[in-house]
């Protein structure tokens, strides 16, 4: 690449005329065309002879962008692109951690909702009930000093594990790579020391069997993949400890619900927090909606008002990173599924 070289940028987001600018200014080379659109073909005539692409779902097919090589994407959910045939031509990077600690409160919230019997509180509230028996039915359980193991350490683990510490949690993690992470995952600037500080043990995805028995609660934070389809079943359940909360901020089809829902009706789970589903949205059949130990959210954990500014931060480190042919940051290993 010419150190001159236009390198045509097309944004599919609808970011604020700041954050554009905000990107512009990083290099005169950057011709940078914003078309925030959810139709296709408003971006035809574009195809052509973009060299980068921000988008969240939109690509085109590789026949009609042959400069095309780099695709951003704004979410860090890319299953819907594994597949697709433009991840043959084009490197593929995510906005993982963007979420993160959006996420990470989300867990931390939903286990004091449960723990502190908040959603018994509001139907009780509904229905105006000062219990006689409030002492007794009302009686917390605390966070100190019991066991979370989260599934999958990435960017979205690291932050849980952050604020369970504070807690007084132990921290257990499964991670396919038990050694120090990639450094070239996203991180908010100046991060927390989060690594590996506040573990007490990592185990191989092999030894899930193994932490499980241990854990008072339990996180899947790991993404969608032919490895992780159903990864808590039947057997994961009853390798767990009676009474043990379950939370899943990842994706719907990591966990059997089936095998969930059984485990929440015999209570042998106290209870779970579950923000995606295996169909979205969720089946206004399902038993899930009905259990009172369930806390159901319609796949929202990791929105907050910050995540575009965090997401052109992110694509702003890369796009200088790809001006100067430096690796970029969270890309996507096709093969491996994220």
């Amino acid at each position: 690449m010419s150190s001159n070289e236009l390198i045509r940028v097309l944004i599919t987001q609808p970011f604020t005329s700041k954050l554009i600018q905000s990107l512009q200014s990083i290099s005169s080379r950057l011709k940078i065309k914003h078309v925030p659109t959810k139709n296709p073909e408003d971006l035809e005539k574009y195809w052509a002879t973009v060299e980068v692409l921000y988008t969240a779902k939109i690509v085109p097919k590789p026949e009609q962008a042959p400069c095309l090589s780099w695709i951003q994407a704004h979410f860090a959910g890319i299953e819907h692109l594994l597949k697709h045939p433009i991840t043959n031509q084009a490197q593929l990077t995510t906005a993982s951690g963007v979420g993160s600690r959006s996420i990470a409160e989300y867990v931390i919230g939903g286990l004091l909702s449960l723990n502190h019997h908040i959603p018994s509180f509001l139907e009780h509230q509904s229905q105006k009930i000062w219990s006689s028996k409030r002492l007794q039915i009302f009686v917390p359980s605390e966070l100190q000093n019991t066991t979370l193991g989260i599934i999958g350490y990435g960017g979205i683990g690291q932050e849980i594990a952050h604020l369970a510490s504070a807690f007084g949690m132990k921290i257990l993690v499964t991670k396919r790579d038990t050694s120090e992470p990639s450094i070239n995952s996203w991180q908010f600037p100046n991060p927390s020391i989060i690594q590996h500080d506040f573990v007490e043990k990592l185990y191989l995805p092999e030894h899930l069997h193994i932490m499980l028995k241990h854990c008072d609660y339990v996180v899947a934070a790991v993404p969608l993949t032919r490895n992780t389809k159903h990864m808590i079943s039947s057997s994961e359940f009853s390798a767990m400890k009676k009474g043990t909360i379950l939370v899943n901020i990842s994706r719907g089809k990591v966990v059997d619900e089936l095998a969930l829902i059984d485990a929440l009706q015999s209570d042998h789970l106290r209870g779970a927090i579950l923000d995606v589903f295996e169909t979205e949205p969720l089946d206004a059949k399902s038993p899930l909606w009905e259990l009172p130990n369930v806390i159901i959210s319609p796949h929202v954990s990791g929105l907050t008002p910050n995540y575009d500014q965090r997401a052109v931060g992110l694509f702003a480190n890369n796009l200088k990173r790809y001006l100067y042919g430096n690796p970029l940051l969270n890309e996507v290993k096709i093969k491996r599924g994220y």
